[in-house]
């Protein structure tokens, strides 16, 4: 893995149900930083699901990195979600996608699918650091 194939940074991304009976999709912002096989990040989305809390939520995802393999818990900060749901996901080639399937092990009925990717701002950066290399190396 090259260091350009970072997961560090800034990503948008959306969640769904399987069964819409548990909610309708939901977009979110995170930022992700990837340290050896260690996957650490901070989500914001829009509260869909908790009358209790505020109208937007945040979150931490804890997890790791094996080549195009990923896996994180999210884990919400604004309440006690007890067991936080599993997100299982593959980066592709180019290191500006995440696509995959997050359960509540315990509670296998309530999943779904999940896709990040780098926002504009990202991809500008790693365009550019790209781009510096290149003008290095030669």
């Amino acid at each position: 893995m090259a260091a350009s194939d970072s997961l560090s940074g800034s990503w948008t991304g959306r969640y769904d149900y399987d069964n819409v009976a548990y909610g309708t999709p939901v977009t979110f912002d995170a930022v992700l930083t990837e340290t050896g096989a260690t996957l650490r990040g901070e989500v914001v989305e829009p509260n869909s699901f908790r009358d209790d809390c505020a109208d937007t939520l945040l979150a931490v995802l804890i997890g790791t990195r094996q080549g195009s393999r990923v896996q994180f818990l999210k884990t919400y900060t604004d309440f006690d979600n007890g067991e936080p749901p599993l997100y299982v996901g593959h980066v592709n080639p180019t290191a500006t996608r995440i696509a995959g399937r997050w359960h509540f092990p315990m509670n296998p009925g309530v999943k779904g699918t999940f896709l990040l990717a780098r926002t504009a701002q990202a991809a500008v950066r790693r365009t550019t650091s790209a781009t510096v290399e290149r003008v290095i190396d030669a």
